[in-house]
């Protein structure tokens, strides 16, 4: 309804400024392709609304209806975001100013360059290799460094890392970073660097497809393990009825009762004496058989 009552906004302000011709442009392919005919409207609630545009139209010499692509209408997306986040008086003005970017906003960021052209992970791998320091390395930075390398395993010119399942994770530098982001969405790579997670996030926050083509992610974050039972609400409960005063024409003074807490279904016996072997017996007979 939100849309109808914009699109109806819209015609109502070209009517009061006596406007003879009208081209209508709207996002929503449910309202242009109602009014222009081709669908039909069914929902009660939008009958009025259509009909009051139609009504409208009635006005103009000439009225075309269009849609715009919503990845079109991205200025009006944003200027329809920030007034729902603005608090505007009725007599009052903001002046909005817009600057057009040469690239578009999601490749405008900031690169991040490796200090001396040197990868993250050089004394580690320079450790490994020669045995030796870095220059000014203190006493408390080279503990720490004996202490990283013993999950680290060097193979020729190539740094893994080693994890608890024994697997080797291949260490990248930045840029070998940025190229893999790209290529680890076609398919599980065994790559890794400490700001993996960071860097996948800025990378989802440019990426236009990403942003706008994307749907919700319904999927578990882990794998799923399986339960032992067979199903998560399959319960029973057991209730024994207390000794009933007159014996039944049989001698059955006990009444057992079993109970489905997720079907509701009710197992009902009656016995004599309740001891462990009835127990075990009605619990084979009257719920597992």
């Amino acid at each position: 309804m939100a849309k109808y009552e914009a699109c109806a906004t819209g015609v109502l302000m070209a009517v009061e400024h006596q406007a003879k011709k009208l081209k209508v442009f709207g996002d929503s392919a449910l309202v242009i392709y109602q009014l222009c005919g081709e669908w039909e409207t069914c929902d009660s609630k939008l009958i009025p609304y259509h009909n009051y545009v139609i009504e409208m139209s009635e006005c103009f010499d000439k009225i075309t209806f269009y849609t715009v692509p919503k990845d079109e209408n991205q200025t009006a997306n944003a200027l329809a975001t920030l007034s729902s986040m603005l608090r505007v008086n009725q007599d009052q003005e903001i002046t909005i100013h817009v600057w057009h970017q040469v690239k578009m906003a999601y490749y405008q960021h900031l690169d991040r360059d490796e200090a001396d052209d040197k990868p993250w992970y050089h004394d580690i791998k320079e450790y490994l290799r020669k045995g030796a320091y870095s220059q000014g390395a203190t006493e408390n930075g080279k503990t720490t460094l004996r202490r990283l390398i013993v999950a680290f395993f060097l193979s020729g010119p190539v740094l893994y890392k080693r994890c608890t399942d024994l697997t080797l994770l291949h260490y990248m530098d930045d840029q070998e970073a940025k190229e893999i982001i790209g290529e680890v969405r076609e398919g599980i790579f065994g790559y890794y660097w400490t700001k993996m997670e960071s860097d996948c996030c800025q990378h989802v926050k440019r990426c236009l497809k990403c942003q706008v083509y994307a749907n919700n992610i319904h999927v578990a974050p882990s794998a799923l393990h399986n339960l032992t039972s067979p199903w998560p609400f399959s319960m029973w409960g057991l209730d024994i009825i207390e000794p009933i005063e007159l014996k039944a024409s049989n001698g059955h003074r006990f009444i057992l009762v079993a109970i489905d807490y997720f079907m509701k279904w009710v197992e009902v016996a009656s016995y004599a004496n309740v001891i462990k072997s009835v127990v075990v017996k009605f619990i084979k007979k009257d719920i597992i058989c």
